[in-house]
Formats: structure tokens, C-alpha cells, sequence
């Protein structure tokens, strides 16, 4: 018996040792990279719009007359005085026009000078009773028919001069051409646009404003513009214009900053960042659209953002959405001050994941103003949100 047992208790213990090898090492999470701002609090957040720079009067001229056009004196960017040729049609026809007007002209003047001094001697024999009073009523009317004939082509003769003045296009104000939609040797109708013309008088910019922040612009409104070709010029602005209707494709308001103050440099069509300061009720925040998310398999249910613990692991915070701030952020309720929040990497986490935080960055307009905070012992990675 005694061998027997020495076999199964070596049996026992190999069978232990061979269970000891196969047992796999306990995993380990992965910390997942994420970027992150820190809400801090502010005085009041801001609305962000990219505009342009345009000419507060803009106008679309062409020929009073149609033709073909033989000359064009200007191209796009010219500065142009008032009284500067711009265009030219074929006067040719317009000139042949008032030749044939002015020579019946010639012919009626000459019928109607005849018919009054025929008219004078019939006068004289109706007084000697050497004629009928109704041959003096007939010559007396043939007469007033010549003479109303001679008004008419005259007015006519007129008319033919100023045409063929018509096919010269020329600049009415001092300005400068910001387009030339047709070109030499087309044919073109009167009124269709031949070129199109921007006084320089009034500059101001145009943005377009979604329906969410209309109530809250009206003319007379301030806002700081900024040039992308000089970000460290800072310009301020009035609300000149509010469209009373949205675009029909876009949904948006068009909106006209005035420029009351700008430097010779501006020219028509730069970009331009126009920023309109904005009332946040108090615990109102705003924050990157991208940290926003609704959990799995809860559609319906209320919006969240994960905030990162002292222990970088994630844990989600309901919030109640307010009224979008530009293209990227969102005003929410329900986050306090110095909370960390992902903006970047939500859709991947799961509640209590470990995070790691990835270098310093900038979200969005307002948050890249503020920009990321520096120093010593800056959480590496975060931006401030307001």
C-alpha cells in the first residue's frame, strides 16, 4: 500500500504544479488617452462668427440699352472715378438709328415751316373773303399736325442721342470693381450686370447668425472684430443690419457689423472673426460640443460629459443643454467649478476607466482664446472651459 500511495501523492502534486504554470497573470487595464478642459468660471461667455469684409454699397450696373460689347476698360480691382469708362457696346446701329430721326427731323421742319406761311396767306385772302372759312380751317389744321409732327421727332431725335450715349458704361461714383460678369464680344441685353462695383466710402462685415441667437442682436449691438491677416488688431464694431428672415437653405440670419473705425490696409473680402459678448445665467456654462454624449441603449435619456477624478478614472455627470454657442460649443447647466471634463475620446469610455491625459491643447473658438494654462503644476492637457 505504501507504494501505491507514494504514486498518487505525486500524481496529486504534479497535477498542482502543471495547474500553477497554466495560470494566466491577472490583467491589467490599459489607461485610455483622452484630452480634457477645466471648467472655470467667467464673467460671461461669447458668441464667435466668421465674417467678410464688403462694401456697404454694392451695385451690379450695366448698359441702359442691349448690344454687343467691343471694349472693356477695367478689370477686377481697378479703382475707378466717377465718370471713368467701364464698357463699351457697337454704337453703330444707335448711330444710324438717330441719323434716319434727325433727317425726318430736317423733312417735318421743312413741311411745317411751308404749311405756317401757306397758312399766312390764307389768312390774308380769308380776310379780303377771297376764300371759304373752311379751306383756312383746313390749312390751319394741316398746319398743327406739322407742327405737332416736328415735336414728336424731336423728342424721338432725343431719345436716339441719349441710346447711343447708353453704349458707354461709365462708373456714376468713385469705387472699385469687385467683378466683371461678361466679357468683349458677348452680346448682352439692357439692364443685365456687366460689372459689379463697391463704393469705398463704408466698409463693414458680414456673418451669418443661427436662429437661437437672433432676439438676442439688434442694431446698435457691440462686437470686437478681428482680421485673420493682423489677429492682433482688435477692431470695434456695431450691429448696422438684421435680416428680418432666415435664408431659406441655411436657416440663418445675415447680419452687418459697421466698421465706424479701420485702418487704410482693410480691403473688401478679407476674413474677419466677429465676437459678441453674451449674458450667462449664473451656474450656466459653456462647453465643447465634442465632451457632450448620451449613454448606449438610452436614447432618450439625458445628455452627459465625463469628468476625470483625482484617481484619473472617468465617472459620468448628467447636465441640462442651453442654446449652442457658435459652430462647436454648447451652453450646459449642471457642472461646477474646476471639474476636469473629456472633450476628446467620450464615445470610447466606459464608467470608472482609467485615462491618461494627452498633451495641452485649444477646443473651439472661446476655448482657444483662453488657451491652456501654463506654470507650475498646470495639469498637462487640459483647457479651460467658461
Amino acid at each position: 500500500m505504501t507504494p501505491y500511495r507514494n504514486v498518487l501523492f505525486l500524481a496529486a502534486s504534479l497535477a498542482v504544479a502543471l495547474s500553477a504554470c497554466t495560470k494566466q497573470a491577472p490583467s491589467t487595464q490599459v489607461p485610455r488617452p483622452v484630452r480634457v478642459a477645466v471648467i472655470a468660471d467667467s464673467p460671461g461667455a461669447v458668441a464667435v462668427f466668421a465674417g467678410e469684409v464688403r462694401a456697404r454699397y454694392e451695385s451690379k450696373v450695366g448698359f441702359r440699352v442691349g448690344g454687343k460689347i467691343v471694349r472693356r476698360a477695367v478689370n477686377v480691382g481697378d479703382r475707378l472715378r466717377a465718370g471713368q469708362l467701364i464698357a463699351e457696346l457697337d454704337p453703330a446701329d444707335y448711330r444710324l438709328a438717330a441719323e434716319a430721326l434727325d433727317a425726318q427731323l430736317r423733312a417735318a421742319r421743312s413741311d411745317h415751316e411751308f404749311a405756317a406761311s401757306d397758312l399766312s396767306r390764307y389768312r390774308e385772302l380769308l380776310q379780303e373773303k377771297l376764300i371759304a372759312p373752311a379751306e383756312y380751317d383746313r390749312r390751319e389744321t394741316s398746319a398743327s399736325m406739322l407742327r405737332d409732327r416736328v415735336a414728336a421727332l424731336t423728342a424721338q431725335v432725343e431719345q436716339a442721342r441719349l441710346q447711343t450715349q447708353y453704349t458707354r458704361l461709365v462708373a456714376e461714383h468713385d469705387s472699385v470693381v469687385v467683378s466683371l460678369p461678361a466679357e468683349v464680344d458677348q452680346v448682352v441685353a439692357a439692364g443685365q450686370p456687366v460689372a459689379v462695383l463697391a463704393r469705398l466710402l463704408e466698409l463693414e462685415v458680414a456673418i451669418d447668425v443661427p436662429e437661437a441667437l437672433r432676439a438676442s442682436l439688434e442694431p446698435g449691438a457691440a462686437a470686437s472684430v478681428r482680421f485673420w491677416a493682423a489677429p492682433e488688431s482688435q477692431f470695434e464694431g456695431r450691429v448696422r443690419e438684421v435680416a428680418a428672415s432666415a435664408d431659406s437653405a441655411s436657416r440663418t440670419y445675415a447680419v452687418r457689423v459697421a466698421l465706424p473705425r479701420r485702418e487704410p490696409w482693410v480691403r473688401i473680402g478679407m476674413s474677419t472673426t466677429v465676437v459678441f459678448p453674451r449674458r450667462v445665467p449664473t451656474g450656466q456654462r459653456v462647453i465643447p460640443l465634442s465632451a457632450v454624449f448620451v449613454p448606449q441603449g438610452d436614447p432618450g435619456g439625458a445628455s452627459r460629459v465625463w469628468v476625470v477624478g483625482e484617481d484619473d478614472r472617468v465617472r459620468s455627470v448628467p447636465i441640462t443643454l442651453g442654446a449652442p454657442v457658435g459652430a462647436s460649443e454648447v451652453q450646459a447647466v449642471g457642472l461646477a467649478t474646476g471639474l476636469k471634463i473629456v472633450t476628446a475620446g467620450a464615445s470610447r469610455l466606459r464608467e470608472g476607466d482609467a485615462v491618461s491625459v494627452l498633451a495641452p491643447f485649444a477646443v473651439g473658438g472661446s476655448l482657444a482664446k483662453h488657451g491652456p494654462r501654463s506654470g507650475p503644476g498646470a495639469p498637462q492637457g487640459e483647457s479651460t472651459a467658461r
